[in-house]
């Protein structure tokens, strides 16, 4: 809850004043609204988080046949 004594010192600055703290309000805003955005669509990965979405071929470990030259 907003405590009464900021908004009667902000009705005491100038109007322009006032004008840029609402800017500044709102920037503030849209800064903890994307951060808010960016942080829900991360998701926390470790060990395994990629089981199952990686494979290796059954003849990854044998000779290649355009090496067989130099072997």
């Amino acid at each position: 809850m907003v405590s009464v004594a900021p908004i009667k010192k902000l009705d005491q600055l100038p109007p322009d004043l006032q004008t840029q703290i609402e800017k500044d309000v709102d920037r503030l805003l849209k800064k903890i609204t994307n951060a808010e955005l960016v942080n829900s669509d991360q998701t926390i990965r470790g060990y395994g988080s990629l089981k199952g979405k990686i494979w290796v071929s059954e003849d990854f470990d044998e000779p290649l046949e355009d090496f067989k030259d130099y072997m």
